[in-house]
């Protein structure tokens, strides 16, 4: 009932991403020129180190509230290189009070290279893209109250001190959901790390504590029945040869015989009875590789085929599963070289069409995490609050005290 169950979940998550990836192609905006991410975080994100770091930016921006916090722009602002407004003098006063812009420059009314420096720092450790612009999120984003960032940051160091006690493994996996990338630890340390995506904010990814137990190598795709009537059909409706493309095979049942799609009428009741499977290979919407590790939530890590999703910055498009950018690292990382296996080797599986299951030699803890505000190289990230958490994880922080830090940071 369990696989059952998993094959219906699993596929509602791939089928979702085989259907945006074909809105995403015939989308104009796709193709515009983006600045790459950052590569992902090399610090640790749970530690006794990291609660300090938080605690030191948590009397950081404490301070900043004491002394009256900061201006907030207008609601309609836009603001870029060349402009020259009292909104500028605004900015440059909320970027000095938050440390993205050295107190020394100068106030002015000019929107200059010092003050798009400013902003793009800004944006870098808020996770935004680095446009050099104050317009929409990040304009929404400078406007959040320091009252807003001082419960952020006490939430996220509760946060950390709940999981320090579960992290009693040699090595495992970390994904943090809110910053969109998985970090593989061993012995308190990043050994690997790969950029994520993960849930939309209608399918959000959920809080996850498991253990990966096997690699699936070439995994197949199963439609059920309900996304087959919904979304697959239709689309053989609309194009023919939708099927031969995705290389989806068509049966009269599950386990049945395999049915010739053209020799089907589409647009007639027996339609309903046919089940569907998509092959394994790099067009699969699960990709070449699938981690397997149970869990209540029946959600897992993959990889996909639209790798070109790992270029945004914010990347929740997912029906609630994970794809890793560098899953195929991750995968080896995971194996540690059991029965010979290496990275090499698992690319000359894949390349000669082996599917494989890979059984771990010692399953792998993994725990789907949700941060919003740590500490890396000095200074404090934060990012966008996608699932909206903070908030109904900050009314169980009402009236408990975080300090206690002594550590200095610089924001």
């Amino acid at each position: 009932m369990r696989d059952q169950r998993t094959r219906v979940f699993s596929s509602i998550a791939a089928f979702a991403s085989i259907l945006f990836a074909l809105s995403i192609h015939s989308s104009p905006s796709f193709s515009k020129s983006r600045t790459p991410p950052p590569p992902p975080t090399a610090q640790v994100f749970v530690s006794q180190e990291a609660i300090n770091q938080l605690g030191s930016a948590l009397s950081f921006y404490q301070s900043i509230a004491q002394a009256g916090g900061w201006p907030k722009l207008s609601k309609r602002t836009v603001l870029r290189s060349g402009d020259s407004d009292t909104e500028v003098l605004t900015l440059r006063r909320r970027l000095k009070i938050s440390g993205d812009m050295p107190a020394n420059i100068p106030d002015s009314y000019a929107f200059d290279a010092d003050v798009k420096r400013a902003v793009i720092s800004y944006q870098d450790r808020n996770g935004l893209e680095p446009t050099g612009v104050v317009y929409g999120i990040t304009l929404r984003s400078l406007n959040a109250s320091v009252e807003y960032r001082i419960k952020q940051l006490q939430v996220n160091i509760s946060r950390i001190q709940e999981l320090m006690p579960k992290l009693n493994s040699e090595r495992y996996l970390l994904m943090n959901a809110a910053s969109f990338e998985v970090q593989g630890i061993r012995n308190g340390r990043v050994e690997i790390a790969s950029r994520s995506i993960v849930g939309k904010r209608t399918t959000p990814t959920p809080i996850v504590n498991a253990s990966i137990r096997a690699v699936n190598l070439l995994p197949y795709w199963h439609v059920p029945s309900t996304i087959a009537q919904r979304a697959l059909i239709p689309a053989i409706k609309k194009d023919p040869t939708y099927l031969y493309r995705e290389k989806i095979r068509v049966f009269s049942s599950f386990g049945g015989e395999e049915v010739d799609p053209s020799q089907v009428n589409w647009w007639g009741p027996e339609s309903k009875r046919y089940v569907f499977r998509q092959d394994p290979g790099q067009q699969n919407a699960l990709g070449v590789v699938r981690l397997d590790m149970p869990n209540k939530h029946i959600v897992y890590m993959h990889d996909t085929p639209m790798k070109q999703l790992f270029n945004y910055h914010e990347r929740a498009y997912s029906a609630g599963c994970v794809r890793l950018q560098t899953v195929l690292d991750v995968a080896a990382w995971l194996i540690d070289g059991k029965d010979g296996w290496t990275r090499q080797g698992i690319d000359r599986a894949i390349a000669n069409g082996r599917r494989d299951t890979i059984k771990l030699p010692n399953p792998v803890p993994v725990h789907f995490i949700y941060l919003t505000a740590w500490v890396e190289n000095g200074t404090v990230q934060f990012r966008n609050d996608l699932y909206n958490r903070d908030d109904s994880y900050g009314v169980e922080l009402e009236g408990k005290l975080v300090g206690g830090f002594e550590t200095t940071i610089t924001p």
